[in-house]
């Protein structure tokens, strides 16, 4: 199987998952399935785009070669394991200032005072956004 007709069943089974969403979510009020609705509308949008860039790609063009990353597969699932952990003990900014904080070092993306700077305005930013603007209740915490 060739990398381009994976990347048209990619495409193809993203495009059913959005629209299997959107059945679902527009069965239900708009106000209690935006988020859905949204989510299968962007969704949709991403498949046709890639499937189209992919059916558009001309055919004697060098497919990029993918290669996997075992540290930062590693850092990426770890991560997400040890932020719902922290999550449920230390609360909400902590954990998250703490992921966005090591996620970024350990991957090497940034500096520690730019990831400091980074950690500290996304957590702050998230904090408006869920419990600010769409007043999404706390979570308990064990420590906090």
């Amino acid at each position: 199987m060739t990398t381009r007709t994976r990347d048209l069943i990619f495409a193809a089974l993203a495009l059913t998952l959005a629209l299997a969403i959107a059945v679902t979510a527009f069965g239900y009020p708009v106000g209690s399935s935006y988020f859905p609705r949204s989510l299968a509308v962007f969704i949709g949008m991403m498949a046709l785009l890639f499937g189209l860039r992919v059916l558009l790609r001309p055919a004697g063009m060098p497919e990029a070669a993918a290669s996997i990353n075992p540290r930062a597969l590693l850092a990426v699932f770890g991560g997400v394991a040890a932020y719902v952990f922290l999550f449920r003990l230390a609360g909400y900014e902590i954990a998250t200032f703490a992921f966005l904080l090591l996620l970024t070092r350990w991957l090497g993306a940034a500096g520690w005072m730019k990831s400091l700077v980074l950690a500290a305005a996304i957590t702050a930013l998230m904090n408006l956004i869920f419990f600010g603007l769409l007043g999404v209740p706390r979570l308990d915490a064990i420590l906090f």
